[in-house]
């Protein structure tokens, strides 16, 4: 009996050691973000910063939220926000960790969470302009599909 009790308290201790937030959503800072683009190969950049190609997994402070740009030639620019959030996890504490669990949470970093964590964009094509004819040089030229004679 005496060694089932320490089992069981030593368990409760763990748990009350271990932050909801910082189980389910990780901690350490950053977050990974995924960007996805098609076409893929698309330049990425978070916060003016050009971080790689897409597919790529991104490491981003979860403290700040960031802009994320998406750019290929022959395609419009995407623009997306990643937007740093409260993590509701936090709230598991209350029940299950307490203020230690609390206090392990902000150590890490796990109180705020990133949304979306993943971006999938489909590049629109930029518009090609359309031609246009230059002027006629040195006067007017008959309408097309027209016949002229000569005087």
């Amino acid at each position: 009996m005496a060694r089932t009790l320490s089992v069981l308290v030593a368990a409760v201790v763990a748990l009350c050691g271990v932050g909801c937030a910082t189980v389910v959503s990780g901690g350490g800072g950053a977050q990974k973000v995924t960007v996805v683009s098609d076409p893929p190969g698309a330049g990425v950049s978070v916060d003016g910063r050009f971080v790689g190609a897409s597919p790529v997994n991104v490491p981003l402070d979860r403290r700040a939220s960031h802009t994320v740009e998406i750019t290929a030639a022959g395609y419009e620019t995407a623009k997306l926000e990643v937007t740093s959030k409260f993590n509701p996890w936090v709230i598991g504490n209350v029940v299950v960790g307490g203020l230690l669990g609390v206090v392990v949470d902000v150590v890490t970093d796990a109180t705020y969470r990133l949304s979306p964590d993943e971006l999938t964009v489909q590049l629109r094509p930029t518009a090609l302009p359309t031609p246009t004819a230059p002027p006629p040089a040195g006067g007017e030229s008959p309408p097309a599909g027209s016949v002229s004679s000569p005087r």
